[in-house]
């Protein structure tokens, strides 16, 4: 059986890597201001539930959708922190 070298392994900086998975070290983020994720939160709400996100942010803080597992609702509700 031939040895051959992982080429996680090899690259420099890789020593501490798990074999055959990928590892990325350079991550930007950029900030969005609540204005923006307010905008970001009405444009899914329009596009995933045809309301506004005024209207989808009422009905969240009144407990309409505590009993849905609607996908795009979740969608919806992930950009409520970005919102407020």
């Amino acid at each position: 059986m031939e040895d051959t070298e992982d080429p996680c392994m090899s690259a420099p900086g890789k020593e501490d890597t798990v074999p055959g998975t990928r590892h990325h070290t350079h991550v930007e983020a950029d900030e969005v201001s609540r204005s923006d994720g307010a905008s970001m939160l009405h444009k899914a709400a329009r596009r995933r539930l045809n309301i506004s996100g005024e209207e989808f942010l009422s009905r969240w803080d009144h407990g309409y959708y505590d009993d849905t597992d609607d996908p795009a609702v979740a969608d919806v509700a992930m950009l409520i922190p970005f919102a407020r």
